[in-house]
C-alpha cells in the first residue's frame, strides 16, 4: 500500500506503541523497589521468553507488503524524532531523548569474561554488541534449534570477530550454552534497564502527541461523545484507524509510571 509521510509516522507510532504496552505491564513485569533504586521484575519465566521475543520483533524490520519499506521500529522513531509531524512547543523533545539514549545502549559493544563453553571446551572472551546478543537469544526463545539456521550464522560471525572462527557443527554445539549465558543470565540482569528504556520511549509518545490530541478531538454537546479531526494527509483508511485508536490511547496516561532502575543494574556488561 502506498501510505504518505505523516501516514506512516501515525502508523509506525501505533505499531511502537502496542508493542511496547505488550512488554512492558503488570501482567509480564512486576515493578519493585523506590526510584531511583527501582527494578522489574518477571511474574515467570515464560514472562521473560515472552518479553525477549516482542523486544526482537521491536528492534527487527516492519514488513515491506504493508508500508511498503523495510525498517526497524527503532529506526523509524529515529526518522520520525528527525522531522516530526504533530511537534508542538517542543513536545517531541522527550520521545527523542528516549530513542537516542536506547539506540545508544543497543548498539554499544560489550566485553564478557570468561564464557565456558563445555560442548566445545572453550573458555572465551567476547567483545559483542548488545543488540545483537538480545535479537539472537529473543530467536532461540521464539525457534526450535531446527529453525535456528540464522542465529547459527549471527553466532559464527560474532565468533569471528573475536579471532575465533566457529563451524557449522560447533555453532549448533553452543547454541544452548550461548543462550543460557546470554538469556537466562545477561538478558536478565539487563532485563530492568530495557524495560526502563522502552517505557520512557512510551512516556515520551505520549507527552509527544497529547497537544495534537487536544486540537484534534471535537465533544459532542453531551460531554459523552467524540470524534477526531485528522490531519492532513491522514486520507487512507487504514491509517486514519489507526490515528483514531493512537488518540484514543493518548488520553489516558501509559500502564506503567515512569520510574528510574537502581544503578547496581547499571554497572556491568
Amino acid at each position: 500500500m502506498q501510505f504518505s509521510v505523516i501516514e506512516k509516522e501515525v502508523i509506525f507510532l501505533k505499531a511502537v506503541q502496542e508493542l511496547i504496552d505488550d512488554m512492558v505491564n503488570y501482567e509480564v513485569v512486576m515493578l519493585v523497589g523506590n526510584d531511583p533504586d527501582s527494578e522489574i521484575r518477571f511474574n515467570s519465566m515464560t514472562h521473560k521468553r515472552f518479553f525477549n521475543i516482542i523486544l526482537v520483533d521491536f528492534l527487527s524490520c516492519s514488513d515491506i507488503s504493508i508500508l511498503g519499506e523495510r525498517s526497524s521500529y527503532l529506526t523509524a522513531l529515529q526518522q520520525i524524532c528527525a522531522s516530526p509531524n504533530f511537534n508542538q512547543s517542543n513536545s517531541v523533545n522527550d520521545l527523542l531523548k528516549a530513542t537516542t539514549e536506547f539506540d545508544s545502549w543497543l548498539q554499544k559493544e560489550v566485553l564478557v569474561e570468561k564464557i565456558w563453553l563445555p560442548s566445545i571446551d572453550l573458555q572465551i572472551d567476547l567483545n559483542i554488541k548488545r543488540i545483537d546478543f538480545i535479537k539472537i537469544c529473543g530467536n532461540i526463545s521464539k525457534h526450535n534449534f531446527s529453525r535456528l539456521s540464522r542465529v547459527v550464522v549471527n553466532i559464527q560471525k560474532i565468533f569471528s570477530h573475536n579471532n575465533h572462527p566457529l563451524n557449522d557443527e560447533e555453532a549448533l554445539l553452543i547454541i544452548g550454552e550461548f543462550y543460557d549465558w546470554f538469556h537466562t543470565d545477561i538478558f536478565s540482569y539487563h532485563s530492568s534497564a530495557i524495560a526502563e528504556f522502552l517505557n520512557n520511549i512510551r512516556w515520551g509518545i505520549y507527552g509527544y502527541l497529547q497537544p495534537e490530541c487536544e486540537q484534534s478531538i471535537v465533544r459532542d454537546p453531551d460531554g459523552v461523545r467524540y470524534k477526531y479531526t485528522y490531519p492532513n494527509g491522514v486520507s487512507n483508511g487504514f491509517a486514519k484507524n489507526c490515528y483514531w485508536e493512537l488518540m484514543n490511547t493518548i488520553r489516558s496516561k501509559p500502564y506503567m509510571p515512569k520510574f528510574q532502575i537502581t544503578r547496581f543494574l547499571k554497572m556491568r556488561y
